[in-house]
């Protein structure tokens, strides 16, 4: 990296926050909106784009200034080099990021890059023709006197080409300014053409939010649940793919407004939501061999849980609940202890020895029988979507 960075500054005029969308999309010369549409997306996959705003902040100085905020924050960087600076504070913010994001950040990053570049950067260089500026009166005026000297064969104008014979362009000796626009000064200044915003872009957006909220009832009919806050997520999902696709051709009037009220009745929605907590998001693999190891309830938002329960005594009946919103459950139940699954899936597949099931609704009981009189372990599984296997 050389030591003489290209420096992006902030620029007071157009922010909306500190001027990082702003200051990116005058160098990338794209929407600002697409922009922050990207960072408020990329901020809910384990706050990767708030640590993106927060870099800019720290290394992209104000307007008119060309030392980096992060270098006052910190004076003992001054002496670092500038792709040093860069580079430790990308890193740390990577970390941060890693830390405080117990479920990953996943694909759908990917999937918002992709997305800003195809519909801001794509075809970027590829510049398309402008057409010619309007001559001025005194050029067409030069224009046309050097195509009447060529005309009447003036030494040193032979190579002036003549235009296609038309009608009767000259009244001899001289043009008649009356007849002839090409030598007229007083023509009426050029109408330049506004570019209205569109309104039909909208009829997109409705039906786009249309299919969200048929797809929102689809899935409430097949077992999953349907909240308000579903479809207040597939009303935001249909105003910002509107808003990706309209970049290029130009936003409509009150569709900015209109998602960013989305995303508020969203997030205040996820913020009160009454379908309780959604768990943790990971990973569980335990192994239990007696009762007061085991939990009473398990539950994660979205995960594999993965249970050995081979080794387990019991000197009296147990029950054990595991609650798995998505994602996958194996169980190996205890070899000398009776046990008794009571599973329910709303979406996924059931697989248990040499049976297996799959759809939507599956609702069943599986007895393992170790002996008369011994202690029996009770296993509730409710999993919204996804896979429940049970070995013995």
């Amino acid at each position: 990296m050389p030591e003489n960075l290209p420096v992006i500054s902030r620029p007071r005029g157009g922010a909306m926050v500190g001027g990082v969308c702003a200051g990116m999309a005058r160098r990338w010369r794209v929407d600002p909106n697409l922009l922050r549409i990207a960072i408020v997306v990329l901020a809910f996959f384990g706050g990767l784009g708030l640590a993106a705003y927060g870099a800019g902040l720290l290394l992209m100085p104000r307007e008119g200034q060309t030392e980096m905020p992060v270098r006052r924050f910190l004076p003992f960087t001054r002496s670092w080099s500038n792709p040093t600076v860069v580079a430790a504070t990308i890193g740390a913010l990577v970390v941060i990021v890693g830390l405080t994001s117990s479920g990953g950040i996943g694909l759908g990053p990917v999937l918002v890059i992709f997305a800003v570049w195809f519909f801001g950067f794509r075809n970027h260089g590829q510049t398309r023709p402008s057409p010619p500026p309007e001559p001025t009166p005194f050029e067409r005026a030069a224009d046309a006197w050097r195509v009447r000297l060529a005309e009447q064969k003036t030494p040193g104008y032979e190579a002036v080409a003549l235009p296609a014979p038309t009608e009767q362009r000259w009244t001899q000796p001289y043009t008649d300014p009356a007849a002839d626009l090409a030598v007229r000064d007083n023509l009426p200044p050029a109408v330049v053409a506004v570019r209205r915003r569109r309104w039909r872009p909208w009829g997109l957006a409705i039906a786009l939010v249309g299919v969200g909220i048929f797809v929102v009832v689809m899935l409430g009919l097949a077992g999953m649940p349907a909240t308000p806050l579903a479809y207040a997520s597939a009303v935001l999902a249909a105003l910002g793919l509107t808003l990706l696709l309209t970049a290029r051709s130009g936003r409509p009037p009150l569709l900015l407004p209109a998602t960013i009220v989305s995303g508020i009745v969203a997030a205040s929605m996820l913020g009160t939501a009454s379908i309780g907590p959604l768990g943790p998001v990971g990973e569980l693999h335990r192994s239990y061999s007696s009762a007061a190891d085991m939990p009473a309830v398990i539950e994660y938002g979205a995960g594999e849980v993965d249970l050995d329960l081979s080794s387990l005594q019991l000197t009296e009946d147990r029950d054990l609940d595991i609650r798995v919103r998505a994602g996958s459950v194996a169980l190996k139940l205890p070899v000398g202890v009776t046990s008794e699954i009571d599973y329910s899936i709303k979406a996924g597949e059931y697989k248990f020895g040499g049976v297996e099931r799959d759809g939507v609704d599956l609702i069943g009981t599986e007895a393992v029988p170790r002996g008369s009189g011994d202690p029996v372990l009770r296993i509730r599984v409710d999993l919204d979507l996804g896979e429940v296997r049970v070995t013995s």
